[in-house]
């Protein structure tokens, strides 16, 4: 995406499409979303990696950051269903949640991108139960569960992307209009 964008500005300059500090704005936006679907892309298809050691579990989210913690530290096993939004539209989604032993959510496992065997492997490696099917609620029923499962509600998030956007055509829309 980053490619097709680069292209993409370079066949407008080229073709000296680009004449005014409206068609600027415009183009910026345009390919500012090339690139930003091409990062939310690349993200929603990566999977946080789990390694269990003797005395550790090591994750690696997928903006590679390393979160550890002691197996010891781990409580029990959670399974919590949610509907999240995605570019198709509304989906249930189920998450296992390694609990701690403070009742804080120590990793998110989104449970449907993973086999089901290897979720099951890793719940048995940590000496857990397999916790039984993840009953549906909200983000926000799951942090007053589970606090720390989730940093942000999904919702907000995306109803103050769509507030920018709005704002953004608004801009726009004025530029041409007092032009």
């Amino acid at each position: 995406m980053f490619l097709l964008t680069a292209i993409l500005w370079v066949i407008a300059q080229a073709m000296h499409s680009i004449k005014s500090p409206t068609d600027v704005i415009i183009a910026w936006i345009v390919f500012s979303g090339f690139v930003f679907y091409g990062i939310t892309s690349l993200f929603s298809t990566a999977l946080p990696k789990v390694t269990v050691d003797d005395d550790a579990v090591l994750a690696r989210d997928p903006l590679g950051r390393h979160r550890r913690f002691a197996r010891s530290e781990v409580s029990h096993a959670a399974m919590r269903s949610i509907l999240v939004p995605t570019r198709y539209g509304f989906i249930r989604a189920d998450a296992l949640f390694l609990v701690g032993k403070d009742g804080r959510s120590l990793l998110r496992l989104p449970a449907d991108d993973y086999d089901t065997g290897a979720l099951e492997r890793l719940v048995e490696t940590l000496g857990l139960t397999w916790p039984e099917e993840g009953r549906e609620t909200s983000v926000r029923g799951i942090n007053r569960e589970i606090p720390g499962a989730f940093r942000f509600n999904v919702q907000i998030i995306a109803i103050a992307i769509l507030s920018i956007v709005a704002v953004a055509m608004a801009v726009i829309l004025l530029a041409f209009w007092f032009r």
